[in-house]
């Protein structure tokens, strides 16, 4: 058993000290919102995240896990490993708010009086280990002490919705070390999880660093690259979904993240996008491919609203908008950078009414809009309610339904930003569904099919992420 400290009980913090608290090391969470400890030590884990309510509270009922509100008292526990797993989100100029970071290893430096091993677990550029390690040693000269210590990059790869999968049977384990000592430490704290030691990648920390980025931004490129792909297969008569079946059989492209819809949110891809751009312009070199990939993103979410504008035109203002999923994605509550914020906004600025249901994010979009828009608690209450349905996030929930149940919308228009049905079986119910790439499959009447092929006259969409 090794004593574990963790700084910040944020997703990754929380998901990170749980999972190594299952494997019977005693971790010592450092969280400066009491309110946040008071709510998790009464087994409320403040964001959703399938079954680590649960994992979370079995921890701290056997010891396991305990929380502090600050790293002196987590240092007194004379723990062998440090986690930092505070946030670093977005600066107006793309780049990553390092803050956090550097005030953390600054408290660590203040505070350690023997060996460390000091890991990265945030997402971070590259370069930031390098950094990190040299305040700690400020740190220490200004305290007239001398003795070694490792500076670590272990960069998380946790899927919202299925991140406890991820860290308890995880595909890899990146590790950016400089040192035989942090690399056998690190070695042995994982080998629990690992089916094989091959999982095991140890490089130097800048190329850890990258490699979470790189893998972030190839993910963020197959999705906009789909996405593109599919507004083109629009205008030329195909099937986004019968091309991406025909990509999928191809073993060297498999089917992952090939799904075209209303583009990717979250807290990671458009965070991480943006910090690539930026490191690149930093190092004098044009990140131009990652830069479409932004951009594409972007232009889906504003093709995507300006159907429904253009669907409606003069008349939205008098319409009933109903919204199905409000989340970024399915199994989170996370709306962070999620496409409904964008979707929600344009149509309030269009003076249509919305209602919305999602089944565990509505509270935190309820923060944002409050009383602009209505709130209701179940997905066939939107459909009683509303004159069409835009459909956002993929829940399976949402997925029971058949298409005779969206005759109860005024108009029988469903637009559909993850393409959940079939384009054929909704048109022989009667409902005009529009997709993403797959509008030709329906051929509803001239005018829809003519609208897709020759494009609309877009306009320029109101954002607030």
């Amino acid at each position: 058993m090794r004593k574990i400290v963790v700084i910040g009980a944020g997703y990754v913090g929380l998901v990170t000290g749980a999972c190594f608290a299952q494997k019977g090391n005693f971790v010592i969470i450092v969280e400066k919102d009491e309110n946040k400890v008071k709510s998790l030590l009464n087994g409320i884990v403040p964001f959703y995240e399938p079954g680590l309510n649960q994992l979370v509270t079995k921890s701290i009922r056997e010891n396991n896990i305990i929380f502090v509100n600050n790293i002196f008292q987590a240092i007194k526990q004379n723990p062998q490993v440090i986690f930092s797993c505070v946030g670093t989100p977005s600066l107006p100029d793309g780049s990553a708010d390092l803050s956090a970071v550097w005030t953390v290893s600054r408290e660590v430096g203040k505070l350690i009086d023997d060996y460390i091993l000091f890991i990265n677990k945030s997402t971070v550029p590259v370069g930031t280990a390098k950094k990190v390690k040299k305040i700690i040693k400020e740190e220490l000269d200004l305290r007239g002490l001398s003795f070694d210590f490792d500076v670590a990059s272990n960069p998380e790869f946790l899927k919202e919705g299925d991140a406890l999968n991820d860290f308890l049977m995880p595909d890899r384990v990146v590790i950016g070390v400089e040192s035989k000592k942090a690399e056998q430490i690190l070695s042995d704290l994982y080998k629990p999880f690992l089916k094989n030691q091959d999982q095991l990648l140890f490089m130097n920390s800048e190329s850890a660093e990258l490699t979470k980025y790189a893998s972030n931004s190839m993910l963020a490129t197959r999705i906009s690259f789909m996405n593109q792909l599919a507004l083109f297969a629009d205008k030329v008569g195909a099937d986004i979904e019968q091309v991406k079946l025909g990509m999928a059989k191809d073993k060297r492209i498999g089917v992952s993240f090939l799904n075209a819809g209303i583009g990717y949110g979250g807290s990671c891809f458009p965070k991480d996008v943006k910090a690539l751009i930026h490191m690149g312009k930093e190092h004098n070199h044009n990140m131009s491919l990652i830069k479409s990939v932004d951009v594409v993103n972007d232009n889906q979410r504003d093709w995507f609203v300006n159907q429904i504008f253009n669907y409606y035109k003069d008349e939205i203002s008098k319409k009933t908008i109903g919204i199905w999923g409000l989340a970024f994605k399915p199994e989170t509550d996370d709306i962070r950078c999620a496409p409904s914020i964008d979707v929600i906004e344009n149509l309030l600025c269009e003076d249509a009414k919305v209602v919305v249901y999602d089944p565990v994010a509505s509270e935190n979009i309820k923060k944002i809009f409050k009383d602009t828009v209505v709130f209701v608690n179940r997905a066939l209450d939107v459909l009683r309610e509303s004159d069409c349905l835009v459909i956002l996030t993929e829940w399976k929930e949402f997925l029971k339904h058949k298409p005779n149940d969206f005759k109860i919308l005024k108009d029988k228009v469903v637009f559909d930003g993850r393409n959940c049905f079939k384009p054929i079986d909704m048109k022989n119910n009667g409902i005009k569904y529009f997709t993403v790439g797959r509008n030709s499959v329906c051929e509803f009447s001239n005018d829809f099919c003519i609208g897709f092929k020759s494009g609309f006259d877009n306009k320029k969409l109101k954002k607030i992420n």
